[in-house]
């Protein structure tokens, strides 16, 4: 498990950046339902985690 670091003063407080690798043929059906649903690409990717997470 990684170590927790502390947060630079302009982080937010209750969220954390995460860098993911994504396969290509992947990312592009991420984009294109995000554009068809009216949602950015990190919230199309939220909510479906929270999906999973619900499931």
């Amino acid at each position: 498990m990684q170590e927790k670091k502390e947060k630079n003063k302009f982080d937010r407080s209750n969220s954390t950046k995460k860098n993911l690798r994504f396969e290509d043929d992947l990312l592009e059906q991420i984009n294109q339902q995000a554009k068809k649903d009216g949602e950015s690409f990190s919230g199309w990717v939220k909510t479906a985690c929270k999906m999973r997470l619900n499931k």
